[in-house]
């Protein structure tokens, strides 16, 4: 036996006592934790996607369905676990969705695209949660890291806390013979277009604007608002953001009167009444005069012939007819238009 075969045996011997005392290499460091940016929620079925953002947790949730949207930051080329945690401690693991087409009762999750010029980059990543879920209306999304190495741990999870979304109720009454729907759906109330009653008066949306549509049966016309919705105003767009709505939406025969002038209107501090409002027919071709309703508010005419409709029907015209303002033009340029239904000019001084 040679000295170099015994030196070579020595080293093999002293390495395979090493690897004995030292069975495993101690982890040298921990992924950085992904940060939340903001969240995407669908404002209705099949609508478009609104962003929120704010401290957490943020108490809101998807509106509509179970599918959500999270922006956040994380570094160039991360793998991540992400799965869902419901009150009572639950956990439940997303798979990753690649692209495939699910079952709809399953949840996933998948990165939609990343923004490598921001620092660090932007993830967008979709999921939906399963609906075995104990809970669907309040979890919180937890968000990990991933290490693809031995020696590296995964990051703390990201945990967007999600509260149980507020809601806003909206409620509408109904008189006359008329219906109000609103965008996005939930208020289907009055009478329907075949007279068939609608019942869905009342509903609970999130916090997002939500217009109400009033629509007139034959012979009626939509009046005005009473409530939380200005009363002239249709549609009428209100922005939920504080306590319940109520609306009242008025239906009726149409004030209409014959003529194409309005009544006076009473006298306003520092003007002169000078002259009724006209509904001149003369501004477009008609096949009849127009007319004015009692209080100068609006005029209503037959749609030009032979040409396009400049508007929609009105509710208080009638479906054969189109809204448009009155005007002052018979004072020769005097005239201020003040509504209700009045010609004005400022009062001389004494």
């Amino acid at each position: 036996m040679n000295l170099a075969f015994l030196r070579l045996l020595a080293l093999c011997v002293g390495a395979l006592a090493l690897l004995t005392a030292c069975p495993s290499v101690p982890r040298s460091g921990q992924l950085e934790k992904p940060s939340l940016s903001s969240l995407s929620i669908l404002q209705s079925p099949g609508g478009s996607w609104m962003t929120v953002s704010g401290p957490a947790p943020l108490a809101i949730l998807p509106t509509h369905g179970r599918a959500l949207q999270v922006h956040y930051r994380a570094p160039i080329g991360s793998s991540f676990d992400v799965s869902l945690r419901t009150p009572d401690g639950q956990v439940t693991a997303l798979a990753q969705n690649h692209g495939a087409q699910l079952p709809s009762d399953v949840g996933y999750f998948r990165l939609l695209n990343v923004n490598p010029n921001l620092t660090p980059p932007m993830y967008a990543m979709e999921l939906r949660s399963p609906v075995t879920l104990s809970d669907p209306a309040n979890f919180d999304v937890l968000i990990v890291n991933k290490s693809l190495r031995t020696d590296v741990q995964d990051s703390d999870p990201l945990v967007v806390r999600l509260a149980q979304r507020r809601e806003f109720t909206v409620t509408v009454q109904i008189q006359g013979d008329g219906r109000v729907t609103s965008n996005p759906p939930g208020i289907a109330c009055g009478t329907s277009i075949s007279g068939q009653p609608l019942t869905q008066c009342s509903y609970a949306f999130g916090p997002y604007a939500v217009t109400l549509n009033p629509g007139s049966s034959s012979g009626n016309r939509f009046l005005g608002w009473e409530g939380n919705c200005p009363s002239a105003t249709q549609p009428c767009t209100i922005t939920l953001n504080g306590t319940a709505v109520q609306a009242v939406a008025k239906f009726g025969t149409s004030p209409v009167t014959g003529g194409n002038q309005c009544a006076a209107a009473p006298l306003l501090p520092g003007l002169r009444w000078i002259a009724t409002p006209q509904c001149d027919p003369g501004s477009f071709p008609t096949t009849s005069s127009a007319l004015c309703d009692s209080a100068g508010q609006f005029c209503c005419k037959n749609p030009p012939v032979g040409g396009g409709t400049p508007g929609l029907p009105s509710p208080r015209c009638g479906v054969d007819k189109i809204e448009f303002a009155p005007d002052c033009r018979n004072t020769l340029g005097r005239g201020m238009l003040r509504q209700p239904g009045g010609c004005y000019e400022i009062a001389p001084g004494p």
